[in-house]
């Protein structure tokens, strides 16, 4: 597994490991919140330009600002609610 495993992804930006997210399998025990330009990864996000994603669980979040996409990122229960529910 490579430490950025994301990073040759059309449109990747940044990715997080997270250390209160299960991680799937083959990821070992933490789960990534990767952040993309929602354009070129061809995610639709109702016109908004970056997509957060949670890779263990299939959630997205539309953030307009680098600043609101990174917050996401940083905190991903805010948006995905399997995040949630393991706090």
């Amino acid at each position: 597994m490579t430490r950025k495993p994301h990073n040759q992804d059309a449109g990747y930006i940044a990715s997080r490991r997270h250390p209160t997210i299960k991680g799937t399998p083959g990821q070992g025990g933490t789960g990534w919140v990767v952040i993309y330009e929602a354009e070129l990864q061809g995610i639709d996000v109702d016109g908004l330009r970056y997509a957060v994603v949670c890779c263990s669980h299939g959630t997205i979040a539309g953030e307009s600002s680098m600043r609101g996409a990174r917050s996401s990122m940083k905190s991903p229960a805010n948006f995905c609610d399997d995040c949630r529910e393991g706090f």
